[in-house]
């Protein structure tokens, strides 16, 4: 695969010329010209990018055809953008006034574009010297050499194993079951937590040895060869002699599939894949060579990739492996550390130091067998332990030649777009969970899905992309929502160094993180995580950075000039203590993402309305944040998230036809718009007041056709408006209703209502009568929603299709729940109720709950569980 960025780069530098086109077409034959000559130098990439392991040399040769990519759109991007807002919707006076302007530039980009294209032709010239061969060209990869390094065998048992005792009695149950078909039992994971461990402890086991009439291993791998695996099935099935080997030499692949089908073909049979990468090598084994003829038999599957593990069988569940607890973890350490076998016990010197060491492994086996395979060949020294745990990242990279290649491979195997999303991943700080939503707005504004044209499809797009992450192992998912979309995500320790000395070797991105860092002048990307109190952060440097992300920067007085990042597409500044923002920002016109959030900003700069690429701005600050009326302004706008905002006039946004998500806007200023011509608004948060008319704002918004979500709030101890109307919203299918004082419910409710939040309304009446009767909601979550008497009342049949129920810091001490009702309630959560006394009993009734989470709850309550009340419920979760 050719190198990530630059194979992105020269895609976007195409769509550039489409979309761009009427503002460069003075110079669209240099353009078209620049663009011919990367996709050239791609044919050469594929086998520079396979080699830049091994020489240094050839990886600075990549390092600058990616520069000149970048550069390249750059120069573009900034040309066009320069030229659209001097010319855009202006009128005639104004276009001939700034027409010599236009001139001028088109002479200055076709200069840039031709000096650039002569850069390019000295790379191409310098690859001979490098003996960097044409695509195609035969010779052994990088890719290669790791999968030889991976390969597997049965008969090397690791005799240290802890954590796998349940699962291993579950797979070999499964194994064992009485099902006369052939079925295939999968172990899925990421790279290094223990598959092909677990998978011999399964093969050898006593009781599979048993069962089975004959049993094969094979190790399959990303590179997959099918006459190869074939021929090793044959040789474990049958007697190795000269004249087998002969015939097998022999053998075409057609021959070979017969052999082994007829080999199995009478016998219940176990064949271990192990570590599949791809669909279509268990197709070519499935369907031709392993016989499904009512014998029992059993394939036993390793994968990183949840699709080839479903794809392989679909009715049989994924056995997917977790990283190891805390207690299974030292455990693994002592065995690995200290070589006594099952009676490692820990020096009381170097236990405090041992468990941080095996903290910073988080659960994966890999990690802690290679560091544990190091500190065995040290002294037994406080000291020496201390030395590895301050040096953890650099003692585990020099182990490679053991935990390199098993993660390497992950990487190899993605394609180019899910390698740049994955190698950004790495500007998060260690141990991050990273909000999903967040994520996926920094990707399209970077412009990974910028070759998907239908609307509100790169979003989607960027969605799917970190399941694919997910569903591969290389992402954790770390929180997911009711209707099980992932929320949040973090990465592993190890893979996200995997990430960062990936994007290191590539010059794609830095992370500062010690006081000491210098900033390269070359980098595109920059997370800081650590601020020197030098005002000159980036000294006499000036790199053409892309991306600019503070995160978890907490400094007051905090202040950053932006003259010099004209080419910033992202800049996030969250929790960086910024107390205002510079009017400069409007000069960086590329900018597409900007981030405020928990800063202690209070007021956005007029000059904010220059940014006509902007797509998400997040001013979700400690403060309401006065916006001037420039808002309309911002016709790429998609994503306005605010607390609170304020103007002395009112704001308009009439007109932005990409804006969905708009939150944190006073009642009058939505008023005052046509809020039709919003036509892709589909998440609306509004501020309302104690005079407000909501029956005229839901007349006002029945004919927004694509909005779906309507959060109302207010912070302000008087009563609520009546909230007479709501039944206007048809399109609405989501309500939040967040405020103090609510006193009653509305009188109507959206008629096709499916989830409903109460945050802090303090009703004073039981709400259950009433939101029992919604016909279709089917997520109901109440915050400190009820301060009234001291219980609340389910219905006979109250909540026919609600199937998430979250119940957050009420006062009450019963909740009686009648027989019949919740038939579909799939989860209940209870969190923080103190004062609840126990849980209904009808509960273990309802035969469709699947999970019970009890969160923060009080210890007496936890001890007076109603053992076999709990028992009847699939899943208990106590936080």
């Amino acid at each position: 695969m050719a190198d990530p960025v630059i194979s992105l780069i020269i895609e976007k530098t195409g769509d550039l010329l489409i979309q761009k086109l009427v503002f460069l077409k003075g110079v669209r034959r240099q353009v078209e010209r620049l663009r011919n000559d990367l996709v050239r130098m791609r044919c050469f990439l594929k086998d520079a990018d396979q080699r830049q392991d091994e020489d240094e040399r050839i990886r600075n040769w990549v390092s600058e055809i990616r520069a000149a990519a970048y550069d390249a759109e750059d120069i573009i991007e900034i040309f066009a953008s320069k030229v659209e807002f001097f010319t855009k919707d202006k009128g005639i006076v104004t276009k001939l006034t700034y027409y010599p302007f236009k001139i001028v530039n088109f002479y200055k980009i076709g200069k840039e574009i031709e000096s650039l294209r002569m850069r390019l032709k000295e790379i191409a010239d310098s690859r001979v010297e490098y003996g960097i061969k044409n695509l195609g060209e035969g010779m052994t990869t990088h890719g290669e050499e790791l999968q030889r390094i991976r390969r597997s065998s049965p008969l090397i048992e690791d005799k240290d194993i802890v954590g796998f005792g349940e699962i291993t009695k579950s797979l070999v149950a499964e194994l064992l079951k009485e099902d006369r078909n052939r079925r295939v039992v999968s172990i899925i994971g990421m790279g290094g937590a223990g598959k092909t461990t677990l998978a011999k402890k399964v093969y050898n086991h006593a009781d599979v040895r048993e069962r089975f009439d004959c049993r094969a291993w094979v190790c399959v791998s990303s590179i997959y060869n099918h006459k190869e695996t074939l021929t090793s099935i044959i040789k474990q099935l049958n007697p190795v002699t000269n004249e087998l080997l002969d015939m097998l030499e022999k053998m075409q692949e057609q021959d070979l599939e017969q052999r082994v089908y007829q080999d199995l073909q009478d016998k219940c049979y176990l064949v271990v894949l192990d570590d599949v990468w791809k669909e279509e090598a268990w197709d070519c084994l499935a369907r031709r060579a392993f016989p499904d003829v009512n014998t029992s038999s059993r394939v036993l599957l390793t994968s990183r990739k949840r699709d080839v593990a479903v794809h392989a069988d679909a009715l049989s569940i994924p056995h997917e492996l977790k990283t190891l607890g805390e207690d299974d973890s030292w455990q693994l350490f002592l065995k690995k550390a200290l070589g006594h076998g099952a009676n490692a016990v820990c020096p009381s010197d170097l236990e405090v130091v041992g468990r941080k060491i095996a903290g910073r492994c988080a659960g994966l086996p890999l990690a802690i067998t290679v560091i544990g395979g190091l500190l065995l060949g040290k002294k037994k020294l406080k000291s020496e332990w201390e030395k590895v745990l301050n040096n953890f990242n650099a003692y585990l990279s020099r182990s490679q030649s053991e935990a390199g290649p098993i993660l390497e491979l992950s990487y190899a195997d993605l394609p180019a777009n899910l390698k740049y999303c994955f190698l950004y991943l790495g500007l998060f700080p260690e141990d991050s969970v990273i909000s999903v939503r967040k994520l996926i707005h920094m990707w399209v504004a970077e412009g990974i899905m910028q070759k998907r044209d239908a609307k509100n499809l790169e979003e989607t797009a960027a969605y799917d992309d970190v399941e694919r992450l997910c569903s591969r192992n290389m992402v954790q998912v770390a929180e997911m929502t009711v209707d099980e979309r992932i929320k949040s995500c973090r990465v592993h320790d190890l893979l996200r160094e995997l990430a960062i000395r990936k994007a290191e070797d590539e010059n794609f991105f830095q992370v500062h993180d010690t006081r000491d860092d210098e900033i390269s002048a070359k980098s595109r990307y920059l997370a800081v995580h650590s601020l020197p109190l030098d005002k000159n952060y980036f000294g006499s440097s000036t790199p053409p950075l892309r991306s600019l992300l503070f995160l978890n920067v907490h400094r007051e007085n905090f202040s950053l000039s932006f003259k010099s990042f004209r080419k910033l597409r992202i800049l996030d500044l969250e929790k960086a203590g910024m107390d205002y923002l510079p009017k400069e920002i409007g000069e960086v016109r590329l900018l597409r993402y900007l981030g405020l959030r928990r800063t202690l900003i209070r007021r956005l700069p007029h000059s904010l309305g220059c940014l006509r690429n902007l797509q998400t701005l997040d001013i979700r600050t400690y403060y309401p944040v006065e916006v001037s009326n420039f808002i309309w302004k911002l016709e790429s706008l998609r994503h306005l998230y605010a607390c609170r905002m304020e103007c002395d006039v009112p704001l308009k946004i009439d007109g932005l036809r990409n804006l969905q998500t708009l939150l944190g806007v006073n009642f009058d200023d939505i008023m005052h718009n046509n809020m039709i011509t919003l036509t892709s608004l589909q998440k609306l948060g509004i501020w309302v007041g104690e005079r407000s008319e909501i029956d005229k704002l839901c007349l006002h918004l029945s004919e927004v056709e694509n909005l779906k979500t309507l959060h109302l709030y207010r912070n302000i101890t008087t009563v609520w408006p009546s909230l007479a109307g709501l039944s206007k919203l048809h399109h609405v299918t989501e309500l939040k209703l967040s405020g103090m004082f609510l006193r009653k419910l509305p009188p109507d409710f959206p008629p096709n209502l499916s989830r409903l939040s109460l945050k802090n309304t303090f009703l004073r009446n039981d709400p259950m009568p009433v939101l029992e009767k919604l016909g279709q909601l089917s997520f109901l979550k109440m915050k400190d929603a009820y301060r009234g008497p001291q219980h609340m009342v389910i219905s006979r049949h109250g909540f026919h299709q609600l199937k998430f129920l979250e119940l957050r810091y009420l006062r009450v001490d019963e909740i009686k729940v009648e027989e019949g009702a919740l038939p579909q309630l799939q989860c209940l959560r209870i969190r923080e109720c103190y004062s609840l006394e126990k849980l209904p009993e009808e509960l273990k009734h309802i035969s469709s709950l699947d999970a019970l989470e009890l969160v923060d709850m009080p210890e007496d309550f936890i001890s007076g569980l109603d053992a076999d009340m709990v028992s009847t419920v699939p899943n208990l979760r106590i936080f």
